[in-house]
């Protein structure tokens, strides 16, 4: 019984981590890509004005 335990216990420690190592790329991957579209945007609003200006 007390294999068994041990057994499922390691099971989930696997699954947990693999769970945690997926939310941490994504996390990492999400805040990338928000910094990029936050610049992306930042070009194209200077984009505009500069157009205004003509």
């Amino acid at each position: 019984m007390n294999e068994i335990a041990t057994g499922i216990f390691i099971w989930l420690l696997k699954i947990l981590g693999a769970y945690l190592g997926i939310l941490i790329v994504l996390t990492l991957v999400l805040s990338r890509w928000k910094k990029k579209s936050a610049q992306e945007t930042e070009e194209i609003a200077d984009q505009k004005k500069q157009q205004k200006k003509r």
